[in-house]
């Protein structure tokens, strides 16, 4: 175990290593990213199509279309020979499927003038024979290949850079990173006449597969991986910091109704306030009246004669048994119904009626408490703790939180007389 010196000598070199990091923050998430399809196959597939295809309405017209057939040109040994007026003939499809059901990712046709097969891959890589049964296959699509010349015969695979190539010799290589490039010369040069919400949605687009693909430095995400390194050098003096607190939490839960009161006055803290005689696992706070006994709904202290029945229990809990919370400098005080029952369910109906949220809202809402109003939780608020102070700060903060309940208390008092007598005109 190291000394407390040791430790602020350390801590002290992970303040500066820190420091040393830049403030970066966390670009805005493409919307594939958003709907969690960021490295959906698929998903590319149908972008990049529609992207291509000039029949579609997002104002590029065939001008993405060459971009990108000049750029597989340009960087593959089989040059794709097209005439502008081919252009206007063209149709691209998505899966594609031939009668031996071999699924083509995006097809590219030319009347009977030429096809481009694109085969692509975000993450995946080629299946067994993959591209051999694509060339090997009579159709493409539904249509023979006997309809189309030997020469006008094309075939791309389009994955990430350095990944591997296709097995097919007829397939020539292209990578994401091509198809950026492409894309990005087009834009650079469009001088604004492309409609700007397609122009953002395709470098929307552009934006997922530089990231995907590892095309750039991500810095938001450079930083964050130095940080788990940090993270993993100052692991075992991190957990021993968080040993200490769990240390103090468990002295704490034994006597913590006496290091609460040690904190309130004794004109706040009155006889009709009590804590549960278990208070060594519960954190539990109530009111005379707040416990009810199953038979005759007397009021009672034990906690089990409640249990059953019309019995009911109202507390409030500060949440000290949660290891996490406690190391972290967080204090959650919440108003709670265990249990079930008649008187239960009325105190419920009650609490949510016009009649006493009308009460109830002003007194929470100016005290920035939660008004949750299920069955079992009905408020909640969660305060800092300073954690450099711990145990006697969460002592203090716990009596704050007490005091500032008070008057919401009173409310709960009235509502849950007004359940326990309609429950006594009228059982169930």
């Amino acid at each position: 175990m190291a000394t407390g010196e040791k430790l602020t000598d350390r801590f002290r070199e992970l303040r500066s290593s820190l420091d040393a990091l830049p403030e970066v923050t966390e670009p805005p998430k493409p919307m594939l990213r958003i709907l969690g399809s960021a490295r959906a196959e698929q998903k590319w597939n149908t972008l990049l199509a529609y992207f291509l295809d000039p029949a579609q309405p997002h104002g590029f017209g065939s001008d993405l279309l060459k971009a990108f057939l000049d750029k597989a040109n340009q960087v593959t040994g089989e040059p794709i020979e097209y005439y502008h007026r081919d252009l206007d003939l063209i149709k691209v499809e998505t899966e594609a499927t031939s009668p031996q059901d071999n699924r083509l990712d995006i097809l590219i046709r030319a009347g009977d003038e030429w096809f481009v097969c694109i085969e692509s891959k975000v993450e995946s890589t080629e299946g067994a024979r993959q591209t051999e049964r694509y060339v090997e296959d009579s159709h493409i699509g539904s249509t023979e290949k006997d309809a189309y010349p030997n020469d006008g015969r094309y075939y791309l695979f389009l994955s990430k850079e350095h990944a591997p190539d296709s097995s097919a010799g007829e397939f020539e290589d292209i990578s994401w990173r091509d198809t950026v490039t492409a894309f990005q010369s087009e834009l650079n040069r469009s001088h604004g006449r492309y409609p700007e919400r397609s122009v953002s949605q395709l470098e929307d687009f552009l934006s997922t597969i530089i990231t995907v693909t590892n095309m750039e430095d991500d810095d938001f995400e450079q930083i964050q991986k130095e940080k788990v390194q940090l993270l993993s050098e100052y692991k075992s003096d991190i957990d021993e910091l968080y040993e200490a607190a769990e240390a103090l939490r468990k002295r704490a839960i034994e006597e913590w109704p006496e290091l609460l009161r040690a904190h309130i006055a004794e004109d706040v803290w009155t006889e009709e306030w009590h804590t549960r005689d278990d208070y060594g696992k519960y954190g539990c706070i109530f009111r005379d009246g707040w416990y009810r006994a199953t038979d005759d709904l007397a009021p009672t202290l034990d906690h089990n004669d409640t249990r059953g029945g019309r019995g009911i229990r109202l507390h409030f809990v500060h949440l000290i048994r949660k290891q996490q919370s406690f190391a972290d400098g967080e204090l959650t005080y919440v108003l709670r119904c265990p249990g079930s029952g008649d008187v239960r369910d009325e105190f419920n109906r009650l609490y949510n009626s016009r009649k006493w949220q009308d009460k109830l809202e002003p007194l929470l809402a100016d005290r920035g408490i939660s008004n949750k109003g299920n069955q079992r939780d009905y408020t909640k608020k969660t305060y800092d703790v300073d954690q450099s102070q711990l145990p006697e700060s969460y002592f203090e903060t716990l009596a704050v939180a007490f005091e500032e309940h008070l008057p919401v208390a009173m409310v709960i008092d009235e509502i849950l007389e007004e359940a326990i007598q309609n429950n006594k005109q009228n059982p169930l």
